[in-house]
């Protein structure tokens, strides 16, 4: 097996703001239906009405082209890598991509950032393709990690910590899983304090193996491109939605039987006493996939022939990406509650980036909304899609004021104020921050 020793802290980033099409709308349609009404069935803490592009559109349904409170969620997440200790980006997306970024940047800057763009293969909308894309352009050394990361995490901003994550220098992957108990430990208690709905459909232990964790797949990736063979990069993110990863997992050892002979006792380990475990924690536990960390990262690390970890993290923008009408919703209702209670500044409470998102707004958007037809009325745009998508309601009225029914849960709440102390915290000196 290959070993790390890699630089630290991250320097260079691949964003991702492109996303694989359906053939028509109507095949697009059916698959988002049909995903919401199973979850609707098997009763699921997370509904999902995904959000997903066709190629006979007349407006592309780009997720990262949206608005949230009227700035697109491309410019939330391009202004959390801003903010950042990055040095180089590469961003990967349309023609349209293009426009909103350099439209942007000429408002907002670069922040001394190094930013170049690619534009999307309509022909190889796959994750390998996006990634060598822009790795190319990025020109990773062989003991360089680079952050690569899809550009629907508006509220992702707290990047310091994965890019000078202590364990860079060791491993070639690293996968931020995210924990449903450690983003939300009262939600037993506490329904509400889970301001983040998803379905968790992994299971691991704890560290001293005495409790369970519900886990989530990694919305972001620092990997070492020289060290890891693309396709196994390509199974393993296409097949990480909805429990799949077995399956991936299946695939990558039938193409490497020699490796697979190495990987057999921690199956074989994991097989004798996982599943009793778990019974002895939470009897009765339906899940996907479970594995004890310390076999999965033994195991995987030998099937991949290079060193890999996990960590589990405690901020739910991590797992908050906008797949989805509910999502979008989520961040709507949040920096619409923001605006509400502090006017003009209120995304500046709750995103370190949300001065410069609002100027942007007022001084980007008016010349954008006359060349992106998606802006044109976004509203009626929106509330079309609600009303295809089956909602049953819409979120903006004929005034163009947001309406929604959620936007006054108590979720919403509890998100403004967990983001309003992370925001804070960030905004203090270095020294002085605390984990929130």
């Amino acid at each position: 097996m290959t070993f790390a020793n890699n630089k630290t802290p991250i320097e260079k980033c691949i964003i991702s703001f492109s996303h694989n099409k359906y053939s028509t709308r109507k095949e697009a349609d059916t698959v988002s239906l049909a995903k919401a009404e199973r979850e609707i069935a098997a009763r699921k803490n997370g509904i999902s009405h995904l959000l997903l592009r066709a190629e006979d559109d007349d407006i592309d349904r780009l997720k990262f082209l949206f608005l949230i409170r009227g700035i697109p969620i491309m410019c939330y997440a391009l202004g959390n890598l801003l903010n950042s200790s990055l040095r180089e980006i590469v961003v990967v997306g349309s023609e349209e991509v293009k426009k909103v970024m350099d439209r942007f940047l000429d408002i907002v800057g670069t922040c001394g950032k190094t930013i170049r763009f690619v534009r999307e293969d309509a022909q190889h909308l796959n994750l390998v393709h996006t990634m060598n894309l822009g790795r190319e352009l990025l020109s990773p050394s062989p003991d360089e990690l680079v952050l690569f990361q899809p550009g629907d995490l508006p509220f992702l901003y707290d990047l310091e910590k994965v890019l000078h994550f202590p364990d860079n220098k060791k491993y070639n992957l690293v996968l931020w899983l995210n924990s449903r108990q450690t983003m939300f430990p009262d939600f037993a208690k506490n329904p509400e304090s889970e301001f983040v709905k998803r379905n968790y459909h992994y299971r691991s232990f704890s560290e001293n193996e005495d409790s369970l964790l519900d886990l989530k797949e990694p919305n972001l990736y620092p990997i070492n491109f020289a060290m890891m063979d693309s396709d196994i990069i390509d199974h393993l993110h296409s097949s990480r939605k909805d429990g799949q990863i077995i399956h991936a997992g299946i695939q990558v050892a039938l193409q490497k039987p020699l490796r697979l002979l190495k990987v057999l006792p921690y199956v074989m380990d994991h097989l004798l006493t996982f599943r009793t475990n778990v019974n002895r924690i939470r009897p009765g536990d339906r899940y996907d996939f479970g594995m004890s960390r310390k076999n999965f990262h033994k195991g995987i690390s030998r099937l991949l022939n290079t060193p890999l970890t996990t960590t589990l993290h405690d901020d739910p923008a991590f797992v908050s990406d906008v797949d989805a009408l509910e999502d979008w919703e989520d961040f709507e209702s949040l920096t619409h509650h923001a605006e509400t209670t502090h006017g003009r500044e209120g995304l500046e409470t709750i995103h370190p980036f949300g001065k410069s998102l609002t100027q942007f707004r007022e001084e980007g958007m008016p010349q954008l909304k006359t060349e992106i037809p998606m802006y044109r009325d976004f509203p009626s745009y929106l509330n079309s899609i609600y009303e295809t998508l089956e909602m049953g309601y819409v979120p903006f009225d004929r005034d163009n004021q947001y309406i929604s029914p959620n936007a006054n849960l108590k979720e919403v709440e509890i998100a403004y104020r967990w983001y309003k102390q992370k925001c804070a915290l960030l905004k203090q000196p270095h020294e002085n921050r605390q984990q929130v």
